[in-house]
C-alpha cells in the first residue's frame, strides 16, 4: 500500500512537520498518531497551508523523503521543482522540460532533494517554473 503522507511549515515555530493532513474549520493541521503498548496518542501541529506538501512515495538517492515543491538536482547540475501535474508528480525543469518524477529516479539515473522552494527560492527561478 502506498504511504500517503503530507508535510508542512508550523505556524508557531517554522519547522517543518510531516504527517497526515487534517483540515478544519479552515486550519490546516499536520497530525501523528502514535501506538505505544495499545494507547494511541494523536499530536496535531498548525501549519501554513501555503507550504503544505504531499509526499510522492519516492526517496532520493540519499533515501530522503521527496515531496511535493522539493527541488531537486543531479549529477549533471539540472535543477527542477516537484509538482502535481495531469493527475501524477513531474519534475519541472523550467521552460518545456517537464519529466515523470518515475523517471528521475530510476537504476541508471537518481535525482537528489537540495530543498524545497519555500525555505530555498534562491535556488531556481521562480518565474522560469
Amino acid at each position: 500500500m502506498r504511504e500517503i503522507l503530507f508535510r508542512g511549515k508550523s505556524l508557531d515555530n517554522g519547522k517543518w512537520e510531516s504527517g497526515y493532513l487534517l483540515e478544519n474549520q479552515g486550519r490546516t493541521f499536520i497530525y501523528q498518531a502514535t501506538n505505544d503498548n495499545g494507547r494511541i496518542s494523536v499530536a496535531a501541529v498548525e501549519v501554513d497551508p501555503a507550504t503544505v506538501g504531499q509526499y510522492t512515495g519516492m526517496k532520493d538517492r540519499n533515501g530522503k523523503k521527496v515531496y511535493e515543491a522539493d527541488i531537486l538536482t543531479d549529477k549533471f547540475g539540472s535543477i527542477g521543482v516537484v509538482e502535481w501535474r495531469d493527475g501524477g508528480f513531474v519534475v519541472n525543469f523550467g521552460d518545456t522540460d517537464i519529466f515523470d518524477l518515475s523517471d528521475c529516479f530510476g537504476d541508471s539515473y537518481q535525482m537528489w532533494v537540495i530543498g524545497n522552494i519555500h525555505d530555498n527560492a534562491d535556488l531556481i527561478k521562480i518565474d522560469e517554473i
